[in-house]
């Protein structure tokens, strides 16, 4: 009789969305994702530090289909995605990437627009990762992962694209088959920004070059419209 897997080994199994494109599966706080370059690979949205264990533990059980994490992806600084994001950093000796505003807010130097987001900041506080390197208008993390602004949820915030992957973070509600939304209402920051960019994202997704939407807290959502 064949062996079972050790109940840990089990659970710290990635599952695989698209060709070089993994959902973690001990993320707490919001989803996130691993996507493999060329001798790159990035974490998007690490989760809470009350998840660092759990990821840390998944990230270094898959470093053989992996290998080792260069690069920890942030779409905006909420601690559901990023508060684990400064002790990855330390424990891997990878690079943090974040949208400037985002980075300043976390500085105090940008202060929410919103008395939500004030007391959110507040009570659920973000470490700023020393050296992460700030994002402003559109480009590449390494080649193939694609970042652009999504302002309107944080100041900062960003969405990235991986082949035909789009990760949308916390920009818009994404539904089962792909739509997008206003995401809810008492945790944006500038609603109208964030209308726009909810905009900006069906436009995008229509162009065809999305087959899979990975947002932050929505089930992963397969459009069916690339070419």
């Amino acid at each position: 009789m064949a062996r079972k897997a050790p109940a840990d080994r089990r659970r710290t199994v990635m599952r695989l969305i698209a060709q070089d494109c993994y959902s973690l599966e001990q993320q707490k706080g919001s989803h996130g994702f691993v996507v493999v370059g060329a001798g790159r690979t990035a974490v998007i949205d690490p989760g809470m530090s009350s998840g660092f264990d759990g990821v840390i533990a998944e990230l270094r059980a898959n470093e053989t289909i992996t290998g080792p994490i260069t690069d920890i992806v942030l779409t905006h600084y909420d601690a559901d995605h990023a508060q684990s994001a400064q002790r990855l950093q330390e424990a891997l000796g990878a690079t943090v990437w974040i949208g400037r505003d985002d980075a300043d807010v976390l500085r105090g130097r940008i202060i929410p627009k919103t008395l939500f987001r004030k007391v959110l900041q507040r009570v659920a506080r973000v470490p700023f990762p020393e050296g992460a390197r700030e994002l402003t208008g559109s480009g590449e993390i390494f080649p193939g992962l694609r970042y652009f602004p999504t302002p309107g949820h944080t100041p900062g915030h960003y969405a990235f694209q991986w082949q035909a992957v789009l990760f949308t973070g916390d920009a818009a509600k994404v539904s089962a088959d792909g739509r997008v939304s206003d995401f809810y209402a008492v945790v944006i920051n500038d609603k109208p920004v964030a209308a726009r960019t909810v905009q900006l994202l069906a436009e995008h997704i229509r162009t065809g070059s999305v087959e899979w939407i990975c947002s932050g807290h929505n089930a992963i959502a397969r459009t069916g419209t690339a070419s």
